[in-house]
């Protein structure tokens, strides 16, 4: 872990250590993996043959004909191939890493496929949902949600060194409703948007829970998960034909989230 500051920023962003383990760790293990893999069959010929009897086992003369490929090569092609899987894996925990940058103006957060730019006039609060940094915009709808291991403390210093709005927890917490099917105060779009997003929770498809989240981030409901189970809340109320942050025509109207009230805070739901 690294923290950074330098005139009016702060950065916290994975430090040397974390990376040179990420980059050492996998590649060592995925080369190990496979020198174990190409000793599995010398190993299994020593099984007791009502192992060789069990329906998933490959019979004694396939495994002694496995063992038999045994030898230099073979090892060297299966250690190359965890090698290579080690670097992948290591590759993509690298993408995942997220730099935080907070200074008095706002919040700029970075990984390796994705930059976002928050400005401190938008944001209404923010705190750590799980594994998630969120930022809530004035109107209490999401702004952004990034998944980061950074220890909440560090995020915590970062931002409130700034003034920008923290919470040890969600401050609307309180606000979520159960969600359950046909529920008359969602429209059939929102209804629809759950529906699929329960599909995705039960088939642990995490990418589509996620790109769901937004759908419903769009029309201003909010959602959280327990396991299978929903929770949902709307964004504040608007007056129509009002503009967003970004000067879009969506019928919300920004409220100060200077006074949230802090009373009713949790944390993870």
């Amino acid at each position: 872990m690294s923290v950074s500051t330098t005139g009016t920023r702060t950065v916290v962003r994975a430090g040397v250590g974390t990376r040179l383990f990420v980059w050492g760790l996998f590649p060592v293990l995925g080369a190990g993996a496979g020198v174990l893999l190409s000793l599995a069959p010398g190993w299994a010929t020593r099984l007791p043959d009502w192992v060789h009897a069990l329906p998933m086992m490959p019979g004694a003369e396939q495994i002694a004909l496995l063992a038999g490929l045994q030898g230099v090569v073979l090892t060297s092609i299966l250690a190359a191939v965890g090698l290579a899987a080690g670097l992948l894996l290591a590759l993509t925990a690298h993408g995942e890493m997220v730099a935080v940058e907070v200074s008095p103006r706002g919040a700029v957060l970075t990984s390796s496929e994705r930059r976002e730019e928050y400005a401190r006039e938008d944001i209404g609060a923010i705190f750590v949902d799980g594994h998630d940094l969120v930022l809530l915009d004035t109107r209490t709808a999401e702004l952004g949600r990034w998944r980061t291991d950074h220890p909440e403390r560090r995020l915590r210093e970062a931002f409130v060194a700034h003034g920008h709005p923290w919470n040890e927890g969600d401050p609307y917490a309180d606000e979520f409703r159960r969600w359950a099917d046909g529920m008359p105060e969602l429209d059939g779009h929102a209804q629809s948007l759950l529906r699929s997003r329960r599909t995705a929770l039960k088939e642990k498809d995490a990418e589509d829970a996620a790109e769901l989240r937004e759908e419903l981030a769009a029309v201003g409901i909010l959602v959280r998960e327990e396991g299978h189970r929903q929770y949902w809340r709307r964004a504040r109320p608007c007056v129509e034909g009002t503009k967003d942050e970004r000067g879009n025509e969506n019928g919300f109207l920004s409220v100060d989230g200077g006074d949230t009230d802090q009373g009713g805070a949790h944390g993870t739901r």
